[in-house]
């Protein structure tokens, strides 16, 4: 009786307001900005779509910035599906504006569309010569 009671307050207790976290990341730094690419899960129906978001902070101040002026634009690309986007531009040139003291950071948000035929997909972001990607796996609903 006690192992049963034990099992029904660890059953009760383990239905909290919390649901699991599946996301993932995956990042890339140069001297001057971070740039990390977050999935919302790594394994998509073909009938649904996962969340993807790029994010690139300043770690410098663009005072402190030699050379040229950082890119403007970032790219993020996908294998084995389409992007949505819901920033301005396209997957060639996401308009990127970022303020110019450290810590400022600039996201952007797309969410991944499998094609069906495909068991693994491929999510990229680019932007001043820094590249982050993940796979993902693509699974028919049952």
């Amino acid at each position: 009786m006690l192992a049963l009671a034990g099992i029904i307050l660890f059953s009760i207790s383990g239905c909290g307001d919390e649901a699991l976290d599946t996301s993932k990341s995956v990042s890339n730094q140069n001297n001057e900005f971070k740039l990390t690419l977050t999935i919302s899960d790594d394994i998509v129906r073909t009938d649904d779509t996962i969340k993807l978001i790029a994010l690139l902070e300043r770690l410098v101040d663009k005072a402190s910035i030699t050379g040229s002026n950082p890119p403007t634009t970032m790219k993020m690309d996908a294998i084995g599906g389409a992007l949505d986007f819901h920033s301005p531009g396209s997957t060639t040139s996401i308009i990127v504006k970022l303020d110019d003291e450290v810590g400022s950071t600039f996201e952007t948000l797309a969410f991944f569309d499998p094609k069906s035929g495909y068991s693994t997909g491929h999510v990229s972001a680019s932007y001043d010569g820094m590249n982050v990607s993940m796979s993902i796996d693509i699974v028919e609903p049952r």
